[in-house]
């Protein structure tokens, strides 16, 4: 969590930084929380820490690893565990169906991956997935090409960092930051506050969160708790907007 001190430090640079972001301009700073690979960990730290902090987001399936039931080993959530995400305000987007590299793939397998992720999610939960995240990051123009005739919105690690600028929407290429254990919990803070000042969409991915040691794709379950403290001050404040990735570019292109 973040403390007396670390609120009162983001609100003196906040403030320092525009009277018209300290006056508060609702959605002036876009931010939206991504889980990729739908891991058990995600559900047992990921969206309890969301729900602490009444935070939303868009968590990426792929379909083809999610069970009924959970086994021993799995490291995976069910589909259970993924409606608890959708019940709890999340948006549900597709991470294709086996988690390849997609532009490794012939057209059929292609196909497969890209409209069975779609049908499996729409059968599972009932509503149909709009959002598409490409497993590696790892796209080619036919496979983006592919996905779009399916989806909306494509999510990669590319494109500004993360830092996405409303007025150059591209909803084929939505860039996201990457929260990785070489980087502190101020720092994506600093992200956000950021985002309040340019009026950027910044896009978080996260992969693994543990509360041992982080290994590689991994970040602590302490750290997502002070990032997702710091998301929901600022949301309280008006500085930014915290949405999923669905409503967030919504809102985008309806003002365009």
């Amino acid at each position: 969590m973040i403390g007396r001190l670390g609120k009162l430090l983001i609100s003196l640079v906040v403030t320092a930084m525009s009277p018209s972001i300290a006056v508060a301009d609702p959605g002036k700073g876009l931010v939206s929380i991504t889980f990729d690979d739908a891991s058990r960990a995600q559900f047992d730290h990921g969206l309890r820490l969301a729900k602490a902090h009444g935070l939303v987001g868009t968590l990426f399936v792929p379909t083809g690893l999610i069970g009924d039931t959970p086994a021993p080993d799995a490291w995976t959530m069910t589909w259970d565990e993924v409606r608890a995400f959708l019940a709890a305000g999340w948006e549900i987007g597709a991470h294709g169906q086996s988690h390849v590299r997609l532009p490794d793939l012939g057209p059929a397998e292609l196909l497969a991956e890209v409209s069975g992720s779609f049908s499996d999610i729409t059968a599972q939960i009932g509503v149909a997935p709009e959002s598409f995240s490409s497993p590696f990051g790892a796209i080619s123009d036919a496979t983006l090409d592919r996905i779009m005739e399916q989806y909306r919105f494509h999510l990669s690690w590319r494109g500004h960092g993360g830092r996405n600028p409303r007025t150059m929407f591209d909803p084929r290429q939505i860039g996201r930051l990457e929260v990785v254990n070489t980087m502190t919990a101020a720092e994506v803070c600093g992200e956000m506050v950021a985002s309040a000042r340019d009026g950027t969409w910044l896009v978080l991915l996260f992969h693994g969160i543990t509360e041992s040691a982080p290994g590689d794709y991994e970040v602590s379950a302490r750290m997502v708790d002070e990032i997702f403290s710091c998301a929901a001050f600022l949301d309280r404040r008006g500085l930014i907007k915290v949405a999923t990735v669905r409503d967030a570019a919504r809102m985008i292109e309806a003002a365009q």
